[in-house]
């Protein structure tokens, strides 16, 4: 089955402060970053269930997974034909506590 990818709010905020900070700070080539970042989640429209289940995933009755980029995890839900991507964070960051969750999804 193919899945549509789609972002919350949060993960389009979050892509844009974690570019805005590469192409400031970091070393790595920001188009660079987000054309992998691109791929990485073009990879979810085919495979999402290869995805470990995510920490947070005890907290709350919907399945969340995870996927890395470099040092950023993806969190995402599967509704079908839907694949939600809650929030991409820094791997380092605590997990989502259970209210913060519940802001996401």
């Amino acid at each position: 089955m193919s899945y549509q990818v789609e972002l919350s709010r949060q993960a389009e905020t979050d892509i844009r402060k974690i570019y805005t900070y590469i192409r400031e700070h970091g070393p790595a080539d920001p188009k660079a970053w987000k054309k992998g970042l691109a791929s990485k989640l073009a990879h979810l429209e085919q495979f999402p269930e290869a995805c470990s289940l995510a920490l947070e995933n005890d907290f709350t009755p919907q399945e969340i997974r995870q996927t890395f980029y470099g040092p950023f995890r993806i969190l995402f839900t599967i509704r079908e034909p839907f694949v939600f991507v809650a929030t991409v964070r820094h791997a380092a960051r605590l997990e989502l506590k259970p209210d913060e969750l519940d802001k996401l999804l």
